[in-house]
């Protein structure tokens, strides 16, 4: 049977390099299996000679030696040193000394923690700053720490080990590739109706690159949200990675009757919020080119109808009256009950439809890397659009502009970033007779629910509401998984009644604070656990007057 050869290297017991031999597997010979260790080292020993040692030709005998006897016996092989296996190839190492106590040190006292790396600790000043905002945010920290990381990094180890992910993306997706998925999905915005939904991807749909993209969301009674986007690529996308740089068509449409209206301008009262409904149906087109991630250009034309009417009566509260009889009381109340009541008076087109046509451009800057670099760098963003009125063509409109500028440093260089962000929003009539909706005015809610939109996120959508905001936001983001941020954010800002700021005044600000966890930079689909809070403004003492709680996905495109 033919045994392949191999080679072992060995030490010999008297020499320092190393030998060759060559053995065949499965050779249960004890000279090859034996194992020798010798000054450390590990290896097989050369098996002794089977016969004579041969011999090369004889070398002629030094002058006056005697002649060797040819019937001599061939000389034997001199014997491997002794090994000694109880020391592991050396000597055992005698008893530990005893060590004299230490004379500098009284009873009970540690001596200085011993420095292994024998190097200079160096910091930067960055990095010495770091107590401050730890001192402020210490009891933020407390729930941070204790209430979500440590709970979350167990679930995360779980759900790692258990290959949960790959488990979930199996069972939502199908397709040859897995390039499609239907996700279940799921919003709530304390003060507004829940809702649930499916959101639906199918990429690669009719042609490779081409991506389809919608949702559907149901809240109950007079709550549906349907939206379509399909993206035709400018560029082929590069592996899994979609392409960032397409021509999208788009539809959407919204029903709901659970929105707020608290009134316009920098003076509302958080009291008095009241409900309306609104349905709105639209679609259009817009190209959207990005060489950078987050360095874009996007330009958009599309048309809208909206109409607006009195609210849902949520929670009602009854009443017996002996004039009245029994009835009952909405609340929140509704915006037409606000408006009978005199409380204010009724918004800029309430109850009547309308149609838009909407063309505009956005520009962004930002010299921020992906991840994993530091998130370090700057941002601009500007924005401007013009709007035109199809039933009341005469008013020509009117425009909406609006530019960002943040700064983001990253303390450690592993995405522990803190940020400041400065922006503004504007809103210009191209005629002094134009009425602009209540509902197209800066700040009013967006048919996605996505808090970036809003102008600070402690507030709820459409609490400030007016022509013209203004507002600074510090924020503080960190990882927590490779899926999930951890934010902080508090702002500074309001809104104003006239275009420009003309009535700006440092007493109606207002201050917003927002924290939790999301998912990061996901243009199409989100998850968001947010809590906040806004205050009244500063004038009125600054206290806090609403709070803001968001759970769920969010969809935006």
């Amino acid at each position: 049977m033919f045994a392949p050869r191999v080679e072992i290297q060995y030490f010999s017991a008297t020499h320092e390099t190393p030998r060759w031999t060559t053995t065949r597997l499965g050779d249960r010979s004890d000279d090859h299996r034996r194992v020798v260790l010798e000054r450390g080292r590990i290896g097989a020993t050369r098996p002794p000679p089977a016969g004579p040692t041969p011999t090369g030709p004889a070398s002629p005998a030094p002058a006056g030696a005697a002649p060797a006897s040819p019937a001599s016996a061939p000389t034997e092989p001199a014997s491997p040193a002794p090994i000694d296996l109880e020391g592991y190839g050396g000597p055992k190492p005698g008893p530990t000394p005893e060590l004299e106590p230490r004379s500098d040190l009284t009873p009970g006292q540690k001596r200085p923690p011993q420095d292994y790396d024998g190097r200079e600790d160096v910091t930067t000043a960055a990095e010495d700053a770091l107590w401050i905002p730890r001192a402020v945010f210490f009891p933020l920290y407390l729930v941070s720490e204790y209430l979500i990381r440590i709970p979350l990094g167990a679930l995360t180890v779980a759900i790692e080990e258990n290959d949960v992910i790959a488990e979930i993306q199996k069972f939502f997706t199908f397709g040859p590739n897995d390039n499609i998925g239907i996700i279940p999905t799921g919003f709530l915005d304390f003060g507004f109706r829940p809702s649930v939904g499916v959101y639906f991807f199918y990429n690669d749909f009719i042609a490779p690159g081409n991506d389809l993209r919608a949702n559907f969301s149901f809240g109950g009674k007079r709550f549906w949200r349907v939206s379509v986007a399909d993206r035709i690529p400018i560029e082929m996308p590069v592996g899994q990675e979609r392409s960032k740089s397409y021509f999208q068509m788009e539809a959407s449409f919204l029903m709901r009757p659970d929105l707020l209206f608290w009134g316009i301008g920098p003076d509302v009262d958080p009291d008095i919020g009241s409900t309306f409904s609104v349905m709105t149906a639209g679609g259009g087109a817009r190209i959207h080119i990005e060489p950078w991630r987050g360095t874009f250009l996007e330009a958009w034309v599309t048309g809208r109808w909206t109409t607006t009417g009195a609210g849902e009566c949520g929670a009602q509260d009854s009443f017996v009256d002996e004039e009245v009889g029994i009835g009952q009381v909405c609340d929140p109340p509704t915006i037409r009950r606000r408006i009978l009541d005199g409380t204010f008076e009724p918004p800029p087109h309430y109850g009547r439809s309308y149609a838009t046509v909407k063309s505009g451009v956005r520009f962004a800057l930002d010299s921020r890397e992906p991840r994993p670099a530091p998130g370090s760098g700057v941002a601009f963003e500007a924005r401007g659009e013009h709007v035109a009125e199809l039933k009341e063509p005469n008013t020509n409109g009117w425009l909406n502009y609006s530019a960002a500028l943040g700064g983001f440093i990253d303390l450690t260089g592993t995405q522990r970033v803190l940020g400041l962000t400065l922006t503004a929003f504007f809103q210009e009539p191209l005629t002094a007779d134009a009425i602009i909706p209540f509902t197209e005015l800066v700040g009013a809610k967006h048919i996605e629910d996505v808090p970036d939109l809003d102008i600070m996120r402690g507030f709820k959508p459409g609490f400030l509401l007016g022509s013209s905001a203004i507002a600074a936001t510090v924020d503080y983001r960190w990882p927590i998984w490779a899926f999930l941020d951890g934010t902080m954010q508090a702002s500074v800002g309001s809104s104003f009644l006239e275009p420009h700021l003309e009535d700006f005044d440092v007493e109606k600000l207002r201050f917003s604070f927002l924290g939790g966890i999301r998912s990061p930079n996901h243009r199409d689909h989100s998850f968001n656990l947010l809590l906040g809070f806004g205050t009244n403004t500063f004038e009125q003492g600054g206290e806090p007057s609403s709070i803001r709680f968001l759970f769920g996905g969010t969809t935006g495109f």
